[in-house]
């Protein structure tokens, strides 16, 4: 934190999650564990603003891709970054 001398006010400079991040996070995972050909549970989803983030491992290469395209068709994501990979 810093003291914003000109205001005389407590300025917290740490990055937030917006509530809405957190919805949209959910939204996702959610979608990921309804998909009968997923297994989400090393998925790990983050999300900033309408942007998520896939990160984690899935079994089959296939559902890297399957992934990929069940966040994009989650209501309120506009982009998708998969770092997923496969398990060893």
């Amino acid at each position: 934190m810093s003291v914003d001398r000109k205001h005389l006010s407590v300025v917290d400079r740490a990055p937030r999650t917006h509530p809405e991040d957190a919805d949209l996070e959910t939204a996702v995972y959610d979608a990921l564990a309804h998909t009968g050909d997923l297994d989400p549970s090393y998925i790990f989803v983050t999300a900033r603003g309408s942007d998520v983030t896939l990160a984690g491992w899935v079994h089959v290469s296939e559902e890297i891709s399957l992934a990929e395209e069940v966040a994009l068709r989650t209501r309120g994501v506009r982009s998708v970054h998969n770092e997923l990979s496969r398990d060893l």
